[in-house]
């Protein structure tokens, strides 16, 4: 974007970087053990790389590779490729074209070749041709839409993303050149914008579904500052008040960068734990393997555990487990229920089914509790409510107790309160207190 070590550039880097390293939201979801920083990494790097590409006309392997690296961390970097590709594309009108067109076609080769045959395999596998979140979290209906349009109109407001509005002096830079990084970069931001509005946006604080577009997010607005400033200072004719005005800018992005989440625990620093209120859902590293592995060394292998913390848990556990919120379970994905009225992403289950599948463990909660619950009135209201309702569904079953008895496993972090089938009985599950 700018030629390097010129005061300009510093500025532009500087800027970018103090903003996108003081971003509540994007230095919390760097350590809170989900994929989000790996992707945001690998995007950024794709499309940094695809700038470069078209600035020096350079062959475009590496960009493509990136890109393999972002789709199979997460799929949805594809929407990313295809604009890059048309981005590309559209420069097929230039002299040149002959040339141009092979470096796009070898772009292009290089990503279908990889991540092409693997979507193809997991096609064949899996027998659907979207991910299982795909049919999990989306419906595009007008409830979907609305919630998406609050989330993205939070994090516009609370992180002052109205300074992208000084992209339009960049635009208005670029208008005639053949190069227009700051064009591409502000349709690429528009359209994740579009794209998660329209997934219906996130249940979690910190928009961390914006995550991935912050720093090229931080970049084109430093970018268009730093135009802005020259565009006034040509105005007003001093020649050495663009620079000032830059850093002036610049300041003001990096001061919008630290908006804390609006509770209490997100502004004391000592309340940023994974397991701490500001961030509900997070995995606690210590606390999941701790009862993963209690699983493993108390289960026998053949056992089921139906449970909602499906990631860590399972991983060390080695037990063949089934997903109540349906992340990696094809039935509960697929139901025909309108989605937009609950917490994002865990709206859809069917505590009927996990039932019926009869395992032999299932497990409520997505962590210890401080609480001990081994009667059938710990998991009635209002001592038992909870904001995801599979948890109702299966504790109002008209089945689950006689087919299930409560108990309650004492570990280091609190209390593991689990639904034990009783055909089960082993010596590491304490018998229950009957109601």
């Amino acid at each position: 974007l700018r030629d390097a070590w010129t005061p300009r550039w510093w500025i532009l880097t500087a800027g970018a970087m103090s903003a996108v390293a003081l971003n509540t939201g994007f230095s919390l979801w760097t350590f809170a053990g989900l994929e989000t920083p790996g992707f945001t990494l690998l995007l950024t790097l794709a499309i940094a790389l695809h700038l470069y590409e078209e600035r020096t006309d350079a062959m475009p392997w590496l960009s493509a590779v990136a890109f393999v690296g972002a789709a199979l961390l997460r799929p949805d970097a594809v929407v990313a490729w295809f604009l890059v590709g048309a981005f590309k594309s559209a420069r097929l009108i230039a002299p040149g074209r002959m040339a141009r067109l092979r470096r796009i076609a070898l772009w292009a080769a290089i990503f279908l070749a990889a991540y092409g045959v693997y979507w193809l395999w997991r096609w064949n596998y899996y027998g659907d041709f979207f991910p299982n979140t795909y049919y999990l979290k989306t419906d595009h209906n007008r409830a979907m839409m609305e919630r998406g349009w609050r989330y993205f109109w939070d994090f516009f407001t609370v992180y002052w993303m109205w300074l992208s509005a000084l992209a339009l002096f960049s635009l208005w830079n670029e208008r005639r050149a053949w190069f227009r990084p700051a064009t591409s970069l502000l349709v690429i931001i528009a359209v994740w914008c579009l794209y998660v509005i329209d997934s219906g946006g996130d249940w979690m604080p910190f928009y961390r579904f914006f995550m991935p577009v912050i720093p090229i997010l931080y970049v084109l607005i430093a970018h268009g500052g730093i135009d802005g400033a020259d565009w006034l200072a040509r105005r007003v004719r001093v020649d050495a008040l663009g620079p000032p005005l830059g850093v002036a800018l610049a300041a003001v992005l990096i001061f919008s960068s630290v908006r804390p989440h609006d509770t209490e625990e997100a502004r004391n620093p000592a309340g940023f734990v994974a397991n701490a209120e500001i961030l509900p859902g997070a995995v606690n590293v210590d606390m999941h393997r701790s009862i993963g592995l209690w699983m493993r060394d108390n289960l026998p292998p053949e056992y089921h555990v139906a449970l909602i913390a499906s990631g860590i848990v399972p991983y060390y556990s080695g037990l063949p487990s089934i997903d109540m919120l349906g992340v990696n379970d094809r039935h509960i994905a697929h139901l025909d229920i309108p989605l937009g009225h609950g917490a994002a992403g865990h709206e859809k289950e069917d505590g009927g089914y996990v039932i019926s599948r009869a395992p032999e463990i299932i497990w409520l909660d997505i962590a210890t509790e401080p609480v001990q619950r081994d009667s059938m009135a710990d998991y009635m209201p209002p001592l038992y409510t909870e904001w995801v309702p599979v948890k109702t569904d299966v504790t109002t079953n008209a089945y689950i107790w006689f087919l299930y008895r409560p108990v309650a496993i004492r570990l280091p972090s609190g209390w593991l309160n689990l639904l034990v089938h009783r055909s089960v009985a082993l010596d590491a599950l304490p018998a229950s207190v009957e109601p």
